[in-house]
């Protein structure tokens, strides 16, 4: 039987000096990123998002789930491989940098073990998934008067860690 996680706000927004500052120390670094990236916030409390962060440096978290239509909502472009996405803690703060490996489209309801497999340990099993990340999204596409439902698109991405960046 799945566990009950209380989801809270979410992560804050990212402060857009920080990330200016954090790509161009990126781009220092790792000189292949290219000149476009992304941008995306993790986790559900801040304990969690720590794990998170150290699942995918010890490559055992390797994709990442976005939703088409919070992107759309938002003016946000689709990613694609190759696009580099910068990843921030709870706070807010830009943390390690991914590079997406493949980009692919499936619906909430299809979702299975082939896919939560890409995810933290902690929730790659389908029953703890689906349900945390029922929950989460319906949180989120509140704002959007929308709700998590089973014919819903989701972006599948799967993802190489690049590295980290400290400010």
């Amino acid at each position: 039987m799945p566990r009950h996680i209380m989801i809270s706000d979410g992560p804050a927004q990212p402060d857009l000096q920080d990330i200016d500052s954090f790509w161009h120390k990126a781009r220092f670094k790792f000189s292949d990123l290219g000149e476009d990236y992304q941008v995306r916030s993790l986790g559900i409390d801040a304990d969690t998002t720590e794990k998170i962060l150290e699942f995918i440096k010890t490559r055992d978290k390797v994709a990442t789930f976005s939703l088409p239509w919070v992107l759309e909502a938002n003016g946000f472009p689709r990613s694609s491989a190759g696009t580099p996405i910068v990843l921030c803690d709870y706070q807010g703060k830009p943390r390690l940098i991914v590079r997406l490996t493949d980009v692919r489209e499936t619906t909430f309801g299809e979702i299975s073990a082939a896919e939560t497999s890409m995810d933290g340990p902690p929730v790659q099993d389908p029953d703890i998934w689906i349900p945390l990340h029922r929950e989460y999204w319906n949180g989120l596409l509140a704002a959007y008067e929308r709700s998590c439902e089973d014919s819903m698109p989701v972006l599948i991405e799967p993802f190489d860690y690049v590295g980290e960046v400290s400010l």
